[in-house]
């Protein structure tokens, strides 16, 4: 007994003497654990299936041929512009500018770097379907406008369709409050 007891003691100060990280993976189980397959921390995840539908309440996402099938579920209420209009002020006006012709302080109209940026209240945007709209807010490249960033990611849940709303009466006002909304 007197031995195994010494050779256990010298076990115990061997293995508190050596960094435990270094005995555990020379191990062979412990090895085979440490490199499974698996998905490492801050690894990219595998990207679904095209064509799969979310179940924990993500979004299909949106193209060209389903933008106008979207239907706009916010009415245009006070409450609904008031918050387009902050939501708008946030990420459009920079670009748009105040009243959506596209002079916002970094557009090529408004003194900035930035060609191209277009008008919101221009005879032809009005054509455009709330879908459309949305869909821009959403991804803008995937529907062709490539100089527009991507703020699906930025502007959630209700406040795309009240950008949606805000946009619509800024039309409005450019045409002098008449016509269709």
């Amino acid at each position: 007994m007197g031995r195994r007891a010494l050779a256990g003691f010298v076990m115990l100060l061997l293995c508190a003497g050596c960094e435990p990280d270094a005995v555990v993976h020379k191990v062979g189980w412990f090895s085979t654990m440490r490199h499974q397959r698996n998905i490492k921390p801050y690894a990219r995840p595998i990207a679904p299936v095209e064509g799969t539908v979310p179940v924990t309440g993500g979004e299909l996402p949106v193209s060209r041929a389903t933008a106008d099938r979207l239907a706009n579920p916010r009415t245009r209420t006070a409450e609904s512009l008031n918050r387009g209009q902050w939501v708008y002020a946030t990420f459009c006006l920079v670009c748009h500018g105040e009243n959506g012709r596209g002079d916002g302080p970094v557009a090529l109209a408004g003194g900035g770097p930035f060609p191209g940026v277009p008008s919101l209240v221009d005879p032809a945007r009005p054509a455009l379907s709330d879908g459309a709209i949305y869909a821009l807010v959403v991804d803008a490249q995937r529907m062709g406008r490539g100089l527009m960033p991507r703020y699906g990611d930025k502007i959630h849940g209700t406040d795309r369709w009240d950008v949606v709303n805000y946009v619509r009466s800024l039309q409005l006002n450019a045409r002098g409050g008449t016509g269709p909304r």
